[in-house]
């Protein structure tokens, strides 16, 4: 991104938090940029287009650091607990400005910001679902999108406390807390029988195809990795025969489940073949 674009975004960041979204004018803006109003306009449409670049913005650190995260040689649960944390510290970071916009409503009604906003919402389900998978692997197939919706309801509960009542909390205990109840919640439906409420075919109905289709392509690229970089040649060897009949156009059910017990049997690989499972509703 350009610098100058970054100092617009950054500097209004924190003009919004201090002034408030509607209060703070483009001229402002642009004065505490040193750049002429014209010039601003070279790089926003509008005050509603600059808005949603910043949404982009703060979407875009957090997914940087996430994934940042996940190349670490960590296990799972670990990795979970660290992405949670670093997720809540830049909530927190972001303070004033998320209370500006609740105060104000300040986020604009259009098709734009409509879209990014339910990507953002698909986008965090397929995070705890991937992050829970990764743990739990093939125990909670049957149970992976309550448990995954329990688990965004938990986090949104504690975000509310942080952001709206000003509550103080230890993060990195916070997170480890949170992961904890997801073992007591997993337990609990494998000890009771109680079958889930949000199914597979529940959450297809929700989530278009298409962004199905991206997480194919998300698991398209995380097995192509492995084919290359894994020094293990029955990995390699599941990793391409996986691939080929995941970009088949009608891919083998029974062949791909197959597969997946090898990737099963290693602890690194539990998370992609929870993945896969669940895509394929195998």
């Amino acid at each position: 991104m350009e610098d100058k674009k970054v100092l617009i975004i950054e500097t209004s960041i924190k003009l919004f938090a201090s002034k408030g979204f509607t209060a703070t004018s483009v001229q402002e803006i642009a004065s505490e940029c040193n750049i002429s109003k014209g010039a601003f306009y070279l790089y926003f449409k509008s005050k509603d287009a600059l808005l949603l670049e910043i949404f982009y913005h703060y979407s875009k650190e957090i997914q940087l650091k996430t994934e940042e995260i996940q190349s670490l040689k960590l296990d799972p649960r670990t990795k979970l607990i660290k992405q949670l944390s670093v997720t809540f510290n830049e909530i927190i970071k972001h303070r004033d400005f998320i209370i500006m916009q609740i105060r104000e409503q300040a986020i604009p009604f259009n098709k734009d910001i409509e879209t990014f906003m339910q990507k953002m919402r698909f986008d965090t389900y397929f995070f705890y679902k991937n992050g829970l998978l990764a743990i739990y692997g093939r125990e909670i197939e049957h149970i992976i999108w309550e448990i995954t919706v329990l688990l965004q309801g938990i986090f949104k509960a504690y975000v509310d406390l942080i952001i709206v009542e000003g509550v103080r909390f230890d993060i990195d205990q916070l997170c480890q807390s949170i992961v904890k109840r997801m073992d007591f919640l997993v337990k609990g439906f494998s000890q009771s029988g109680v079958q889930p409420i949000i199914t597979n075919e529940l959450m297809n109905g929700v989530i278009p195809q298409g962004f199905h289709n991206n997480q194919i392509d998300s698991i398209i690229h995380t097995l192509e990795t492995i084919e290359k970089e894994n020094s293990t040649e029955n990995i390699r060897v599941t990793s391409s025969v996986l691939l080929e009949e995941i970009k088949s156009d009608k891919p083998r059910t029974a062949v791909i489940k197959g597969m997946l017990s090898n990737l099963e049997n290693e602890e690194d690989f539990k998370g992609i073949a929870g993945q896969i499972r669940t895509s394929f509703l195998i």
